[in-house]
């Protein structure tokens, strides 16, 4: 259906009888020649008249389609598409919104940021709506979050929704949120207009994953707008990760730091700065090249005992969210150790452990008979040794299992004291042994052979000058291992010596021999004491302490904070408590806390520790520091939808949605043809007032007055 945005242009359509009025008045001259006989003039003159005529009303016809067309062009006529229902009335339209809430969109351009432009677009869209249409608003960020799910007619409503939302610290996904709208748009019945806008900006991390989405899940008479907000090319620059050499920090000796940056757009120098505990430590400059990565490494001086929270952070720029990267620093005075077993069977281990007591090794070993394992606190300890402790009660083994599953390392040593039988209630070992064998004389001199050299427990550990020789007298045998086992040091060619697992965020360490020299005499070799130290320093440094966490939803405590309970305060970095409370994990009651979505130190304070000490380090993913633009042409490939309208800014949204509501324009075209008229009205009209013939030589008059024809 036609219309016009400014039909007020319509009464210079009166201009357009002025051609008729000036033909019409026009009169002819007539010329009398005096013949004889006029009977051949009158009969030319009949042929003239009628050509004449038919010319004149041809250029009356083009000056007045001249003065119609700019008129209308003027008036700009307008083409409805909003469906059959426009013909008599205007269509009832129901609108959903899809809003981003990822990082990203804290980007600042000038003086707002890409979430201030969203949230405008989004209100314009709702404030355009007339009092019958209906809107639903759901958010995409890392989970679907419907701010309103249903279709509401209530604007006022949804636009102070909208303006009370901040963007979030992770990412987005635009699929299921997309998916959400369309289900929603057809749980209505009625055949009403739908639309679907999609607001974001321009990163093309959240389009990247469209495994879901299919053409035919779109409902009927739906059209998506998408706006793709922001600058063409965004610049960011970012921490990507920290490392810590070594993992375990002792008290008293340096530590080094490692920082990897990365970021999007042209390359440029920056500056990266390290701070622990409010203290600046030092300062890098840095190039980074493009959207690739640079290091640059930092030295730590001596900490005290404790944790200390630390940060890297890069000078302010478009996207502040990530310009920080926060971690803790936990050093320690001591390595506690738990030796479970006789006097006899840990003998020579506590002896390996005193011996570089005063060298500063840091361990701190303590001995406990088995039967008082069930009383004991496994979690204060870095590493649990089971020297010829076997067998033990089920409580026993599930209360060792469930050290080793929150990230504690478990060393078994064999003794005689433990049959194969005796292994078979545990679920954590590299195998179930299925032979206590004593060794031939001939075959007990073994040569030790590092299978995995690499291996962060035997890095450290060099062979020496000569081979690494034993004589094992006995020996624990495995028909079968696990299908994660490794086999770190073998006796010999084929006898495993030192097998590992990993069970749940720990591992198992299981030895072929005794602890002490009733099954062999490793203890007297040069590899035992420094083996034993380095199971301490692997087990310190595996991972029951976290330097940093990612934001979640949700985090158990029971690895990062074991001193956490129902009655502890865990604050966010901006002061406000977080909510703690118990759950079931794996048949154990833990705590866990919720809703950790800001980036930032976390500090904890418990009735025995009043004052508030960093607990956690949360950053956001780091993923989002990528900014890389998608081409709109990508986004119309990925939702694979004829009836896609892609805005890069909100006058061109405006623009979409005003034509798509109201219709397309035709005034541009109509200027055009009017051109094209007024060209062939000249042309036409010089043509023919340069062909105009005389009249005696279009009568062909001789001189003797006869006319020839």
């Amino acid at each position: 259906m036609f219309t016009f945005l400014t039909p007020l242009f319509l009464w210079a359509a009166v201009a357009a009888m002025i051609p008729l009025v000036l033909h019409l008045i026009q009169s002819r001259r007539s010329v009398r020649v005096p013949f004889s006989t006029i009977r051949f003039l009158k009969l030319a003159d009949s042929h003239s008249s009628r050509r004449i005529k038919m010319e004149h009303f041809i250029l009356w016809l083009l000056r007045t389609l001249l003065i119609l067309l700019l008129v209308m062009a003027f008036a700009m006529p307008i083409l409805r598409t909003t469906g059959l229902a426009s013909f008599l009335s205007r269509a009832n339209r129901d609108v959903a919104i899809v809003l981003d809430t990822s990082s990203s969109m804290h980007y600042v351009m000038g003086r707002e940021t890409v979430w201030d432009q969203a949230i405008e677009d989004a209100v314009s869209v709702i404030e355009g709506l007339a009092d019958q249409d209906r809107v639903c608003i759901f958010l995409a960020g890392r989970e679907v979050t419907p701010l309103i799910e249903q279709l509401s007619g209530d604007r006022e409503s949804a636009v102070r929704r909208l303006k009370q939302l901040r963007p979030g610290f992770t990412g987005s996904r635009i699929e299921p949120a997309l998916i959400a709208a369309n289900d929603a748009l057809k749980e209505e019945p009625r055949r009403r207009e739908r639309e679907i806008h999609i607001i974001s900006d321009n990163q093309a991390l959240p389009w990247e994953r469209f495994e879901q989405w299919k053409t035919d899940l779109l409902a009927e008479h739906t059209t998506l707008f998408v706006s793709l907000l922001g600058v063409p090319n965004p610049e960011n620059t970012a921490p990507l990760t920290v490392t810590i050499d070594p993992p375990i920090i002792m008290a008293d000796r340096p530590v080094s730091v490692n920082v990897r940056l990365t970021g999007s757009g042209t390359a440029h120098d920056t500056i990266i700065t390290l701070i622990v505990d409010e203290k600046e430590i030092g300062r890098r400059a840095i190039s980074r090249s493009g959207n690739g990565v640079s290091d640059a490494t930092f030295t730590i001086p001596p900490l005290g005992p404790g944790v200390h929270a630390a940060r890297v952070e890069t000078p302010m720029d478009n996207l502040p969210p990530d310009d920080a990267f926060y971690f803790l620093l936990r050093t320690r005075d001591q390595l506690p150790t738990l030796c479970v077993g006789s006097e006899e069977a840990t003998l020579f281990l506590r002896l390996a452990f005193e011996a570089n007591s005063g060298a500063g090794s840091g361990i701190a070993v303590k001995r406990i008979a088995p039967d008082a394992l069930v009383d004991e606190s496994l979690d204060d300890y870095a590493c649990l040794f089971l020297c010829n402790a076997l067998p033990l009660p089920g409580q026993e083994v599930m209360q060792v299992e469930r050290y080793v599953r929150s990230g504690g390392l478990l060393v078994i040593w064999p003794g005689s004291t433990a049959r194969p039988a005796d292994y078979a209630a545990w679920r954590c070992l590299p195998g179930l042994p299925t032979a206590i064998s004593d060794v031939p004389i001939a075959a007990r001199t073994r040569i030790l052979r590092w299978r995995q050299p690499q291996h962060p427990l035997l890095s450290a550990l060099r062979q020496g000058v000569g081979t690494p020789v034993v004589a094992i007298r006995r020996q624990l045998s495995w028909d079968e291992l696990a299908d994660d086992t490794e086999t770190l040091v073998s006796a010999g060619a084929e006898d495993a010596f030192l097998l590992a697992r990993p069970f749940g965020q720990g591992r198992v360490l299981c030895l072929s021999i005794s602890a002490d020299r009733s099954w062999s005499d490793f203890p007297l070799s040069p590899y035992y004491l420094p083996l034993a130290h380095q199971i301490v320093q692997f087990a310190a440094g595996m991972g029951r302490f976290s330097h940093y966490h990612w934001i979640t939803d949700s985090l158990a405590l029971t690895d990062p904070l074991p001193e956490a309970t129902l009655d502890s305060a865990l604050r966010d970095p901006a002061g406000a408590p977080l909510s703690l409370r118990s759950a079931i994990l794996d048949g154990v009651t833990a705590l866990q806390a919720e809703d950790l979505d800001l980036p930032g130190i976390y500090t904890l304070s418990t009735p025995a520790q009043p004052t508030p000490q960093p607990a956690l380090a949360i950053n956001m993913p780091r993923q989002e520091s990528d900014l890389t633009p998608i081409d709109p042409a990508d986004v119309r490939a990925r939702l694979a939808v004829d009836d896609v309208q892609v805005a890069t800014d909100p006058a061109t949204l405006l623009r979409l949605i005003e034509e798509h509501r109201i219709g397309k324009t035709f005034g541009e075209a109509l200027l055009w043809l009017a051109l094209v008229v007024a060209l062939a009205e000249v042309v036409y009209g010089n043509a023919l007032a340069r062909g105009v013939p005389k009249l005696s030589e279009a009568l062909h008059i001789d001189a003797t007055g006869k006319v020839k024809g």
